[in-house]
């Protein structure tokens, strides 16, 4: 079984959306490296950032899918794995977990067929991702370079 931690999005350096299709999009801007979330992965960042234990993903994932118990706790602790060496989340202090608000609940009747989390990581844009223009400007602001920068 899957031990029962709950992690952050490990902000400000690292911004995601989630999409109307269902996937997400995430940017580490510290290293550049940008990532890819298929639907199943994209709920359970999602569950993350809600502030969503393992366990209480596990349990939402059995609620919401159609698929093996054990396949899904595999599935989340492998991709809870690779999220977080990728430096994307950090767990969280005991004393930090907020309480979440209602939790989703998905009738056995509307569960949909479950498949393993698609990663992916790219880095043939960290070059731009890497550039920080905010960061190097001067007082007069952007596009304006700190003075002795230009």
């Amino acid at each position: 079984m899957i031990t029962s931690i709950t992690y952050r999005v490990n902000s400000p350096h690292v911004v995601h959306e989630v999409f109307e299709d269902g996937e997400a999009a995430i940017i580490n801007l510290k290293t550049g490296s940008y990532y890819s979330l298929d639907s199943v992965g994209a709920t359970i960042w999602g569950l993350i950032d809600q502030g969503y234990s393992t366990g209480e993903i596990v349990e939402d994932l059995v609620q919401r899918y159609d698929g093996s118990l054990v396949a899904i706790v595999n599935d989340v602790g492998a991709l809870v794995a690779a999220l977080q060496a990728e430096d994307l989340i950090a767990p969280v202090a005991t004393a930090e977990v907020a309480p979440k608000a209602g939790r989703p609940t998905t009738s056995p009747a509307t569960k949909t067929a479950y498949s393993a989390p698609a990663f992916e990581r790219f880095n043939d844009m960290q070059e731009l991702l890497l550039l920080d223009p905010i960061h190097e400007v001067g007082e007069a602001g952007w596009p304006h370079a700190k003075a002795g920068e230009a």
